[in-house]
């Protein structure tokens, strides 16, 4: 990411959100409130604004289709089939009596804030780059009034500091989410947070997250390939560095203190529209003392 700039993809992504809301081919994967708020926090400014109005707009809703068709096929509505899986599990773990949602590298996702708006209970702490961060809490200020009061931010550059300990300070059922966050860092910064989460005391703790899958021919990423969404994604500043192969998790997260509970590869669902790209897994796990 670019010094000072959120991230671009944090606002493609968003992007993507309120299109998919418009078009009825496709409205189905996105809750209604999902595509309200990204147009809040797409409202910092006026090319912000401008891409927020492109993807409501049938003709440009229809270039930017277009576009997508040639660069990386079905990347819009993978988006949010993996967003659904992660809301299901939260709503799953919130059920199952978690009480603390941490969000790590939030980006412009709706998911805390409708989770803590909906679920007074709950603590929710949203940790991301100072610089996204910033326009987020900005928009929430200024288009709809500030967040929930259970709705707390915590600014973190994941690729220069350690994982905040601030969230995990007190004895409370925590449900951890990184999503779309680990593949853009190095491995070293990867394994200092799972250090990190390893070392914190509250307990129970469980940790869902996604990762990029590395190929048996060493190739890593989606299938199809898009050479053109890794050179914006290095012009951009935010090229993927991390992956792992889906037979490596499990041995990966115990040698750093975890046990793997679920890793789900293909995150197609049944009935629902739009397309979902190989490539991409989630998983949970949770640390090797909380097995009994």
């Amino acid at each position: 990411m670019r010094e000072g700039n959120a991230s671009s993809t944090a606002k493609v992504i968003a992007a993507s959100t309120i299109l998919l809301a418009s078009d009825e081919r496709t409205s189905d994967l996105v809750p209604l409130q999902a595509a309200e708020l990204c147009d809040v926090f797409l409202s910092s400014s006026r090319v912000d604004r401008a891409l927020a109005r492109s993807a409501r707009q049938p003709v440009m809703r229809s270039l930017w289709q277009g576009l997508e068709r040639m660069v990386l096929p079905g990347i819009m509505a993978h988006y949010w089939h993996r967003k659904r899986w992660i809301e299901q599990w939260c709503r799953r773990g919130i059920a199952e009596g978690f009480t603390r949602i941490v969000v790590v590298g939030a980006g412009l996702d709706t998911l805390g804030y409708r989770l803590a708006q909906e679920f007074g209970g709950i603590e929710v702490v949203e940790i991301d780059h100072p610089a996204t961060q910033r326009g987020k809490r900005q928009a929430l200020a200024k288009g709809a009034g500030g967040p929930p009061a259970n709705l707390r931010f915590l600014a973190c550059d994941l690729a220069a500091e350690s994982l905040p300990l601030q969230p995990f300070a007190t004895e409370r059922p925590t449900l951890v989410v990184m999503e779309a966050v680990l593949m853009y860092l190095d491995a070293l910064d990867v394994d200092r947070v799972f250090q990190t989460l390893r070392t914190c005391r509250t307990r129970p703790l469980r940790i869902l997250f996604t990762t990029l899958a590395t190929w048996p021919d060493g190739s890593s990423g989606f299938r199809p390939h898009s050479w053109l969404v890794d050179r914006w994604l290095a012009l951009r500043g935010e090229p993927l560095r991390w992956s792992i192969s889906p037979q490596q998790v499990r041995d990966f997260l115990e040698v750093r203190g975890f046990r793997m509970r679920e890793l789900v590869q293909d995150l197609s669902e049944p009935g629902s529209s739009g397309a979902v790209l190989e490539g991409e897994h989630v998983v949970t796990c949770e640390p090797l003392a909380a097995r009994h």
